[in-house]
């Protein structure tokens, strides 16, 4: 099928760290198959025990959303094989770029998309702060939207710091606190950076992912968008997230 040519194609772009060019075959389709070449790259990893672990939103801001056009964000799955533990090389990422996010984890599975905001909100369990690393496996990170979305929406890396009870009190706005130290530089953010914030965000793609791919499950985790824009990370920084009274510490070698 048409899907797991694309979806051979970019996996392994990522498994070989390499940029390929736009497909004008992958252009002329629509986002509902680029959603199938995700459900696709899905099913490789899988065969190779890279378990699904979760899911990302991208586009989060409607800045970014009239860019394209879009009603709705972009989401994308994360597997085990995204998770880092304070280090990333060069020879793992093609062109990375740091963004600052909050996790969500639920506690139980939800299926169907009728599911309603007090279900998922009494299905969420944990927060913690969280690094992603987004890098895009098209040349120059340059792109459709097809593309885009086939492309598993630029899903690089995560790190993720201390899991801590959810709590929505989090997200008032009077004393909420979010810096990326970047080397001698720092970028602040900020709830509104993120529509309908952080936790509105994250209700938004799971409704949204209920209606795509069926069920989310107990466990999985969701990143919320980033609270900062995207900055290019550069070699033999250090990284450090202070959010949700946490840092979160990342090296890029």
């Amino acid at each position: 099928m048409l899907e797991d040519k694309f979806a051979k194609l970019l996996k392994g772009a990522r498994s070989e760290c390499v940029a390929v060019s736009l497909m004008e075959e992958l252009s002329e389709q629509n986002l509902e198959f680029s959603y199938q070449v995700q459900k696709a790259i899905m099913a490789l990893n899988q065969q190779e025990g890279n378990g699904l672990t979760g899911w990302k939103v991208a586009f989060s801001s409607q800045a970014a959303l009239d860019r394209f056009s879009l009603q709705e964000p972009i989401y994308a799955p994360l597997f085990a094989a995204n998770i880092l533990t304070g280090e990333l090389t060069q020879d793992q990422a093609i062109a990375p770029k740091i963004e600052s996010e909050i996790m969500f984890v639920l506690g139980k599975s939800l299926v169907g998309s009728d599911v309603s905001d007090e279900e998922i909100l009494a299905a969420i369990e944990w927060m913690a702060p969280a690094i992603e690393v987004a890098d895009c496996r098209l040349h120059g990170w340059k792109f459709d939207i097809n593309h885009f979305v086939a492309d598993n929406a630029a899903a690089g890396f995560y790190q993720v710091g201390e899991l801590v009870s959810f709590d929505s009190k989090a997200f008032d706005e009077s004393d909420f606190s979010c810096q990326l130290d970047m080397g001698d530089t720092s970028e602040l953010g900020s709830l509104t950076n993120v529509l309908g914030g952080p936790l509105g965000s994250v209700m938004r793609m799971i409704r949204n992912i209920l209606v795509i791919f069926g069920e989310v499950k107990a466990g999985q985790q969701f990143l919320s968008g980033s609270l900062t824009k995207p900055v290019d990370m550069v070699a033999g920084h250090t990284y450090r997230l202070h959010l949700l009274g946490q840092t979160v510490e990342l090296r890029y070698r």
